[in-house]
């Protein structure tokens, strides 16, 4: 049977596993969002969102219209009727600045709430703010910047400082506000801790940034368009809201449903960037749906590192024998130890993921890895990592063959070093795996020494019958690759 990337992540749920629901009211759209919680890393079951534009209008007439009440509310009504169905245990029903901002809020919450069956929490400005930063930190934990939630109604703004919140701030402007320039940049400017921050880094929350970033993607040739963690320069990035902001602008790129809010989006984007004169803007994926999940669902060992945990879990469902990853790490453990900690780290996911592609038409495998690597449905890894363990995996099914199909123009978003870090990790893996047969027990029965110029294959005299000549020469360039000379013997 052919292993997706979604079944190994979810290791096909049992009947009785836990669900909950995050229902996310805001400005533009009503969204909901359904996880499973068999493991550590909570995977998206089911996506779906309404663009309701709550908060349309609200600058000046501070009320919800009547219309959009009933819109938002019809979608509520099939959100209850879908979490009915999935039988979800728990859900947890936010709302943000359009709701917490009208006059007669309760024209909605209340008939939402009997709808729901349960009550509505609206955030305050606080809140709100706490939650984005959550979910930002869960993905890139100890996270140094800005943080910015443009939403339809509000652009919530937090300094972060190695992952802990300094400053928050929340204000009513938003894609759908119908304002100056001159009003919104008098009002950032007058928050004074933006400037004094001296940020390097903005992180853009919401859909206004990721559109900003398939906007960036048309106009650039840039070689892996996930939109998380794509990082523009900040000239780039003002350049790009200038073309969006002029009369008649081309909206190339732009999604057809965000066109006609862009230009204020765009606005807002700018002023805050040149306010705060960050170095970068890093399109997020996150978002406050993250935080609530974080705050209420995990814990913190679960929260401590979610790639390891995610990769931990592809093991258990990928690999072909009980044990291969663990035996995998402590083999190839003495190439990267004079490495830095971030290396050591990707080897051992990259020992997770090792058997991910095994099922798969072997003239095939190599490129598949790279593809479903860059493709992993999770907001925990940066593109930099994705390209590092994706060459790794790449390698650890096809060698140095050249004869393989393998993607172009991924190498130029490393360094050298890290690009021979990563082609050395999937010559580890493919000598180990292919010597013990894709098993755990025999590599047990092999050690590698790596001191002074050689690196030393230690064979135990019981597994002296896996070692051929093949086996011998893979051996070999894997450590020319690892910058040793190979030597092997007997114990």
């Amino acid at each position: 049977m052919t292993m997706t990337i979604e079944h190994a992540l979810r290791q096909e749920f049992p009947a009785n596993s836990d669900r909950v629901a995050v229902i996310d009211i805001g400005s533009n759209s009503v969204r909901l969002v359904v996880y499973g919680k068999n493991g550590a890393y909570p995977s998206p079951l089911f996506d779906e969102r309404s663009n309701c534009q709550l908060g349309a209008g609200l600058d000046k007439a501070g009320t919800l219209a009547q219309d959009r009440i009933a819109d938002a509310l019809e979608t509520l009504t099939r959100f209850r009727a879908l979490i009915n169905a999935m039988k979800i245990n728990s859900c947890y029903p936010i709302a943000t600045a359009a709701v917490r901002r009208a006059l007669n809020a309760k024209d909605f919450t209340e008939p939402a709430s009997a709808i729901l069956g349960q009550q509505i929490t609206v955030l305050s400005e606080g809140e709100e703010a706490d939650y984005v930063a959550r979910g930002l930190t869960l993905n890139i934990p100890n996270v140094t910047g800005l943080v910015a939630d443009l939403g339809g109604g509000s652009i919530e703004i937090v300094n972060l400082k190695n992952g802990e919140l300094k400053n928050a701030i929340s204000l009513n402007y938003g894609h759908l506000s119908d304002v100056s320039e001159a009003e919104i940049i008098k009002a950032i400017s007058s928050v004074s801790w933006i400037a004094a921050a001296k940020a390097k880094q903005l992180f853009g929350v919401g859909g206004s940034f990721r559109a900003l970033g398939q906007a960036y993607f048309a106009r650039e040739k840039y070689p892996l368009p996930v939109l998380h963690g794509l990082k523009i320069d900040a000239i780039k990035a003002t350049k790009l809201c200038d073309e969006l902001t002029r009369d008649g602008a081309d909206m190339f790129g732009v999604p057809a449903a965000r066109s006609s809010t862009m230009p204020m989006a765009a606005t807002i984007i700018r002023s805050l960037m040149n306010a705060s004169s960050v170095k970068r803007l890093v399109v997020s994926g996150t978002s406050i749906r993250d935080g609530v999940i974080a705050s209420h669902e995990l814990s913190a060992t679960q929260r401590a590192d979610f790639l390891v945990a995610v990769s931990e879990e592809i093991a258990l469902a990928s690999e072909r024998f009980s044990g291969l990853s663990k035996a995998l790490r402590k083999f190839l453990r003495p190439v990267a130890l004079s490495s830095s900690t971030e290396t050591l780290r990707l080897l051992e996911i990259a020992c997770n993921l090792a058997d991910i592609c095994w099922h798969e038409h072997s003239d095939m495998r190599g490129n598949l890895a790279v593809s479903r690597v860059l493709a992993l449905p999770i907001n925990c890894i940066t593109h930099k990592e994705r390209v590092w363990l994706s060459i790794a995996l790449y390698h650890r099914y096809v060698g140095l063959k050249v004869n393989k199909p393998r993607p172009q123009g991924l190498d130029g978003l490393l360094s050298k070093k890290k690009l021979n870090e990563a082609i050395t990790v999937g010559l580890g893996l493919r000598f180990a795996l292919i010597f013990a047969a894709g098993t755990g027990d025999y590599l047990e029965k092999i050690k590698l020494v790596c001191s002074q110029g050689k690196m030393t294959l230690m064979i135990d005299p019981s597994a002296k019958d896996f070692l051929d000549g093949h086996c011998k020469r893979r051996f070999e360039v894997f450590a020319e690759s690892a910058g040793f000379q190979g030597e092997i013997i007997f114990t």
